[in-house]
């Protein structure tokens, strides 16, 4: 009797943590996830970028949704990879096809699982991939992505050397102009040197016309040194005064002639 009582108190129990638990169990299924590849086709080594979003989007950074590759056989060729997922909800991630024994021709699926506390989701998406690169079927978004990033930092490096043979440019040309000042005041400099030269030279052609007529006054002195003798004390006073007044503008020519040689 004590058995049956028991029966209708489980089920009691059952009943009631069922319906206290079932708000939790829905709630756990709550996130919608989705995942896109960046193309429906890979061929030998090719880049694979796997994105999607999750909704609702995580409150806080660090969540993470785990990505899982498997080939036609259900065998997995990328195995559990975390990836993070942003406050916005959105996540992105990149593979390399091939490298691997797993990777043969075929459909393969990829899974993306989210789940953060009680709240989860799934998502899958297919795409193709063959041992040779497809024919006709371009570039994968992800290596555009790179060659366009390339080709913005080349254009950024050649900008920094245009800029760089711009200056030295300009300073050749600053160069320039000082060089050719330079031959303009040494030009100058040369026509003042000529100029002195000429007006030394004119100089020198006075100096030996003065000492010639300093010789012809000495040899004229000389040639009255007779008469001079017989003449009055005065006189011969003021022939010596002549005398020594010649020879010192003759000593006073040759230390001038001295000094602007």
């Amino acid at each position: 009797m004590s058995q049956l009582k028991v029966l209708p108190t489980i089920s009691v129990v059952a009943l009631t943590a069922f319906l206290l638990l079932s708000p939790f169990a829905a709630s756990a299924a709550g996130a919608t996830v989705t995942v896109k590849t960046d193309s429906t086709s890979y061929g030998s080594a090719q880049t694979l970028t796997v994105f999607g979003t999750v909704t609702p989007a995580p409150t806080l950074s660090g969540t993470n949704i785990a990505i899982k590759i498997f080939n036609q056989a259900t065998h997995a060729v990328v195995e559990y990879t975390v990836t993070p997922v942003g406050t916005d909800g959105a996540f992105n991630t990149v593979f390399v096809t091939g490298g691997s024994a797993g990777w043969t021709p075929g459909t393969y699926v990829v899974n993306a699982t989210y789940a953060y506390g009680t709240v989860s989701g799934t998502a899958t998406t297919t795409f193709g991939y063959s041992s040779t690169s497809p024919s006709g079927t371009g570039l994968s978004q992800a290596e555009i992505n790179y060659i366009n990033s390339t080709l913005a930092n080349l254009s950024n490096e050649v900008g920094s050397l245009q800029g760089a043979v711009t200056s030295i440019q300009n300073a050749q040309t600053s160069q320039g102009s000082q060089i050719s000042s330079i031959a303009s005041s040494l030009t100058s400099l040369s026509g003042t040197v000529a100029a002195i030269q000429t007006s030394l030279s004119g100089l020198t052609g006075t100096v030996t016309t003065i000492n010639n007529n300093v010789g012809t006054m000495q040899t004229t002195l000389s040639s009255l040194s007779g008469p001079l003798q017989q003449a009055g004390q005065t006189q011969t006073y003021v022939l010596v005064v002549a005398v020594l007044t010649a020879i010192t503008l003759v000593l006073v020519l040759a230390v001038l002639v001295r000094k602007l040689s």
